[in-house]
């Protein structure tokens, strides 16, 4: 392949405007090669790549500074918008087992109903320190948690119906 080059030539004698002529030269001859100049490579200064192994530094030390600022104000916009489960109101009430009472009768009757009735049963034998699988006696007496809001609203009205009447 011939590179192109243009020249510029005037070969007239007047000041008349100059025009480019189109030159073909042939640079891949030995001759022109041997006659150029070697190239002489250089060594990059260590003072540059430190500069930009600094300003790769400062770059990600800003971008960890703005994604740890966002992690943080994520958290607590979710933290302060986090609404706890209401913990559902207690009551404990006393009562002695009858015959044919068992954990299950007593966790449906005095648990909440949104509740799986294994965990009101677990509750039941946790507060009178049971094991899941004893007997209930008749006499026994036992602390249930009641967590039924209607049972809770039903002994209440009691309650009260029971202290305007003592006065």
């Amino acid at each position: 392949m011939v590179p192109l080059r243009i020249d510029v030539i005037d070969v007239r004698p007047t000041a008349a405007p100059l025009r480019p002529r189109l030159v073909l030269k042939d640079f891949s001859s030995k001759d022109l090669i041997s006659k150029a100049s070697p190239q002489r490579r250089t060594r990059p200064n260590p003072l540059h790549r430190l500069e930009n192994i600094f300003a790769v530094a400062a770059a990600a030390a800003v971008l960890l500074y703005f994604v740890i600022g966002f992690g943080v104000s994520l958290f607590h916009t979710v933290q302060s918008s986090y609404v706890p489960a209401s913990i559902p109101t207690l009551l404990m009430i006393s009562k002695t087992v009858k015959h044919g009472d068992t954990l299950s009768r007593l966790a449906s009757r005095y648990g909440d109903p949104n509740t799986y009735i294994l965990d009101r049963e677990e509750q039941i034998a946790r507060a009178n320190h049971l094991s899941g699988t004893a007997p209930l006696l008749p006499g026994q007496h036992l602390l249930i948690p009641v967590t039924s809001p209607t049972v809770i609203a039903q002994i209440e009205r009691n309650y009260h119906s029971t202290r305007l009447a003592s006065r």
